[in-house]
Parts: structure tokens; C-alpha cells; sequence
């Protein structure tokens, strides 16, 4: 269904979950990715780059109607945004939380990110004004606000490919972007960003029968 959904929609957000990983996805890795892959010191994240690099790769494939043995190429920017060589007009944006994995692809640039909710226990970060007056009623509400408030800062980050911690004072940056967030099974929260006034976007869950 990705060609389908491409044709249709700017962006496409593939969330899939470390449950679903593979070891036979490690195949999928180009020499360089493997050696990279080497350096994890865990288990977790070695699966994690793993499985986020092959999804992200089927994904290529089936927007530009590869065979699944096509070699796709990834490289990454300057400052860490990755994306394919020789083909500029498909963006690219990866977001990880726990066993999370968020995988955006878009046709104009794009920043994103996950996060479960979870207690923050970072007092020096919720304590900027950018967290200041959120009403709420009880701390579960309030954690998700806070981590619904960080997964903004983080996005927006991405799609400038600058730093987050600036941003925590100030509020200003909400209204030079379009945003779009959705409560994940109460679970999680995921923010997507653009910096055009309109665009569709699709979210799909990715399981073990479609990889």
C-alpha cells in the first residue's frame, strides 16, 4: 500500500515496534551501515538501527517501484539529517522512544518525533517557559502535556537541524510551522512538522506479516 499512499498524501509516518525485528534484517545493511551497526555497545540499539534502517529502505524501494534487492543508498548531512544520494525531493526523519520506532518520509522537509509518556524527571528542562501555563488536573495529564510540549520542541529541531535546547525559551517557533500530533493507545505521542501551511499525512503500523 506504500506506492498507493504516496500517491496520494505529502507524508508517510511508518511506526513499528522493536518486537517486530529480525535477525535476517540484518541482510539489508550496506557495509558501511554494518560496521556502524558494530559500534552499539547493546543489543537494543544495535536492533534498533537494524530494523530502523531495513524498514526505512523497503519503504525507498516501494516509492521508487525498486525490486526488494535493490541497493538503497542512505548518507547523512552535515548535521545528521539523513537522506539518499542523487535524490533530493524525498525527506527524511527517524524518531525513537523505548521499543518505538517512527519512520517519516516526505516530499518537503520535515522533522518528527516520538516519545512515550513517561515521568520527567528533568527539573532544569520543564522548568523553561516553554512549559509554563499548561492547565491540567492530575499528573497524568500533565505528563503528557509536558512530553506532548517536548516532542514540539524536538520536531521543530529536526526540521531546522538545529539543537532543541535554545528552543525551551522560547514559544515563538509554534507559530512559524504547521504541526500535527497524535496520542499513540494512551501510550505515546507523535509531533510531525513542516514548515509549508498545508499538507496531508498518513500514519501506518507497521506488524511481523508486512515486513
Amino acid at each position: 500500500m506504500i506506492p498507493v499512499i504516496w500517491e496520494s498524501c505529502d507524508i508517510i509516518t511508518v511506526l513499528a515496534d522493536l518486537g517486530i525485528y529480525l535477525p535476517n534484517l540484518y541482510d539489508d545493511l550496506d557495509p558501511s551501515e554494518k560496521e556502524q551497526e558494530q559500534k552499539f555497545r547493546t543489543e537494543y540499539f544495535k536492533k534498533r538501527f537494524t530494523l530502523s534502517r531495513s524498514i526505512l529502505k523497503q519503504i525507498i524501494r516501494q516509492i521508487l517501484g525498486a525490486d526488494n534487492q535493490s541497493d538503497i543508498i542512505l548518507d547523512k548531512k552535515e548535521k545528521g539529517r539523513i537522506m539518499i544520494p542523487g535524490i533530493p525531493d524525498i525527506f527524511i526523519s527517524l524518531s525513537y522512544s523505548g521499543s518505538l520506532i517512527a519512520i517519516t518520509i516526505g516530499k518537503q522537509k520535515i522533522g518528527s518525533d516520538i516519545e512515550v509518556i513517561r515521568p520527567v524527571h528533568a527539573k532544569k528542562i520543564t522548568s523553561c517557559p516553554i512549559f509554563k501555563n499548561n492547565h491540567y488536573t492530575n499528573e497524568k495529564e500533565r505528563l503528557a502535556q509536558v512530553i506532548h510540549v517536548w516532542t514540539m520542541v524536538e520536531s521543530y529541531a529536526k526540521l531546522c537541524d538545529e539543537n532543541p535546547y535554545p528552543l525551551l525559551n522560547t514559544c515563538s517557533f509554534f507559530y512559524e510551522a504547521n504541526f500535527i500530533s497524535y496520542c499513540i493507545d494512551q501510550h505515546s505521542i507523535f509531533t510531525l512538522v513542516s514548515d509549508q501551511e498545508q499538507f496531508s499525512h498518513t500514519l501506518v503500523w507497521l506488524n511481523t506479516s508486512t515486513i
